[in-house]
């Protein structure tokens, strides 16, 4: 993170990308560890969360091909209790290893902004103090999820019940709600990323830290989308490739245990590697868009308020104050030993 806050500000789509590859790699051991204590897990349960569907909820999934196609595809009450409790449990396991993930990169790119020497030891400490927040700033991006698709859903359905998308009207009204359904979801996604920045570096979560990150998208709202675009699109790429090559590569494809077995290995480690990039890119966007609200991010300040997250000695400006990035910062008085 060698650019001025001046220079941030100036930072576009490529000069992002380019930006969060630098920072890795100058920091290769410190990510290597992250991405193998929270990342990993985080990617073994996304791809075990297919595998499951595929082989055991395939009569409720609709997009699994049926093992054997004289099964009916009908889905029973027990069907549908255990996908419900598998759901949950999915849900639950993405969430934890999200927040550890998210909480641990955002850190230590944090830290490496500043300057400060950071260790695996200091990101767990750090992981302890803002689980909690992270995780109400989770339940609200899963509820406005949720109203998205709600949304989403009753948008797709009502066309359908007045053309019934047959013809070319239809076909061009479906093309067109779509295309409006994925701006709204690219959006929603850098508000969302950018919440859970705001969650670790700034004293406020939930739905402040959501409103924190939709303002913060303004004048770069193009940009995070673009972003967001590129990683979700390798991300569908991976999952198409991995379905069609490993996980039906005997039955369309013919292919050998070892091809697939290889395959799969493949995707896995492009799969760590995407969602670590998901992470670096999100809060690089973060700073960037602080830079261009002519937020200062003070590195002094920004340090001081790291310092406190691993129980250092901490300045503040005035007993019971806190460090607000962005905010301009009184004459300190005080010294105060973080708990």
């Amino acid at each position: 993170m060698d650019r001025t806050e001046d220079d941030m500000k100036l930072v576009g789509f490529f000069g992002i990308f380019k930006q969060s590859f630098k920072t890795i790699f100058s920091s290769k051991k410190i990510f290597a560890q992250i991405t193998l204590a929270f990342i990993l897990p985080l990617a073994i349960v996304f791809i075990v969360q297919m595998e499951i569907s595929h082989h055991f909820f395939w009569k409720i999934d609709n997009n699994t091909l049926p093992y054997d196609s004289n099964d009916s595809r009908e889905a029973t009450a027990l069907d549908w209790l255990y996908y419900a409790l598998f759901t949950i449990a999915y849900y639950a396991s993405l969430t934890f290893f999200s927040v550890l993930s998210i909480a641990a990169v955002v850190f230590t790119i944090a830290s490496i902004y500043t300057t400060r020497e950071v260790v695996f030891r200091s990101v767990m400490k750090v992981i302890r103090k803002v689980w909690k927040r992270l995780l109400i700033t989770f339940v609200f991006i899963y509820l406005a999820q949720f109203i998205y698709e709600v949304i989403g859903s009753i948008a797709l359905a009502i066309p359908r019940v007045i053309f019934d998308y047959s013809g070319l009207g239809g076909v061009v009204v479906m093309l067109i709600i779509l295309i409006l359904y994925v701006y709204g979801f690219l959006y929603l996604s850098v508000v969302c990323q950018l919440a859970s920045v705001v969650a670790v570096l700034e004293n406020i979560y939930g739905f402040n830290a959501l409103k924190k990150g939709k303002d913060l998208t303004y004048g770069k709202k193009k940009v995070g989308m673009g972003i967001a675009f590129v990683l979700y699109g390798v991300l569908v790429c991976l999952i198409v490739v991995y379905l069609l090559l490993v996980e039906y590569g005997h039955e369309v494809y013919e292919f050998a245990l070892v091809w697939r077995v290889v395959i799969g290995i493949l995707c896995g480690v492009l799969l760590l590697v995407l969602f670590l990039m998901f992470i670096v890119t999100q809060t690089v966007l973060y700073l960037v868009c602080k830079s261009y609200h002519l937020e200062a991010i003070d590195k002094l300040s920004l340090s001081t308020f790291l310092g406190a997250y691993t129980g250092e000695t901490v300045v503040y400006p005035r007993p019971g104050a806190e460090i607000q990035l962005g905010s301009p910062q009184p004459p300190w008085e005080h010294v105060w030993n973080a708990c």
